[in-house]
């Protein structure tokens, strides 16, 4: 039994007090056998549902059983609503999965006093392509709920494109980017991968084993290897300041009197983080560290030559 349908389940018999197996087994599509089955499992659970034969009988729940303040207070029934909307965000309307969570949305809106309005969560970009990273998280849901390999193109860090085979485990959203967590079997390690460099994803069927509690726990020699945090303190100019504060997490932003900020940030010690300060252009003047402006120096330098040849 699926979680959407136990849940849809006990709000009919909250919702109708009773119901015989037939209508459960039509409105599910299932045998009347199996809606016993369902029976039993919701009562070892502890739900207080029980059956009643003979006229006038059926299917019913203690009416003593409720999601009130008891089990659940009003905060936390408005919690729990504004997440499943937000949930909905993304996958596409036609999903099955969002179908489920506007189920649950309308059920637990009758039990909410409060407005669950005053969040929406979209996850699409600003353009067409928004449909496709719908498809993407649905299909990506799929993989991790149902344990199915996934295969796609990738590309690394390098602008090569690679072909990957993952065991999914999660999806993770971080420093402003959708990441997929899993095991890579080209890699043979612990991977993220970064949403927006993946193409051609699909399901390949095959069974995904590999579990992250089977992997061991990071050694303390590869933590040692984790890149070093720099402090940077920068001036930085308009029209930038505001793709900076979009960019980076700043511990500091002092306002200039010539309209620039001066600003500190911390990024790690790795080769494409200068890829990024050189995008500010004319816009960014690095104070400190003293090897860190020396490095984009150098690589503007290197552009200009460029040009020049």
């Amino acid at each position: 039994m699926q979680i959407e349908e136990l849940f849809e389940f006990v709000y009919i018999l909250i919702d109708k007090k009773k119901v015989t197996a037939r209508k459960i087994s039509e409105r599910f599509g299932v045998s009347t056998r199996t809606v016993y089955r369902w029976l039993e499992a919701l009562s070892l659970s502890g739900i207080p549902v029980y059956s009643m034969k003979g006229r006038g009988g059926g299917i019913a729940i203690s009416e003593k059983y409720a999601l009130d303040n008891r089990i659940l207070s009003d905060e936390e029934k408005l919690a729990i609503l504004s997440s499943v909307k937000a949930l909905n965000s993304l996958s596409g309307s036609q999903n099955p999965v969002v179908n489920a969570n506007s189920r649950a949305a309308e059920k637990l809106s009758s039990l909410v006093s409060g407005d669950a309005e005053w969040l929406e969560v979209d996850f699409a970009p600003w353009s067409p392509e928004g449909k496709v990273v719908s498809g993407l998280f649905a299909t990506l849901r799929e993989s991790i709920l149902k344990k199915r390999q996934l295969a796609f193109d990738y590309f690394r860090g390098d602008g090569n494109l690679e072909k990957r085979i993952v065991h999914p485990w999660k999806l993770i959203y971080k420093g402003q980017a959708w990441y997929l967590q899993g095991w890579c079997t080209s890699r043979k390690s612990e991977r993220f991968f970064k949403l927006t460099r993946m193409r051609n994803v699909e399901l390949t069927g095959r069974s995904a084993n590999v579990t992250k509690k089977e992997i061991p726990a990071e050694s303390e020699e590869e933590a040692q290897n984790e890149p070093e945090l720099l402090e940077i303190k920068a001036f930085v100019f308009p029209p930038r300041i505001s793709y900076l504060l979009d960019t980076f997490i700043c511990s500091q932003v002092l306002p200039q009197k010539d309209g620039s900020i001066l600003a500190t940030f911390s990024v790690p010690d790795v080769d494409w983080i200068y890829d990024m300060l050189l995008s500010f252009h004319a816009n960014m003047k690095i104070i400190s560290p003293e090897a860190v402006r020396e490095k984009v120096l150098s690589l503007a330098k290197n552009v200009q030559k460029l040009y020049e040849k």
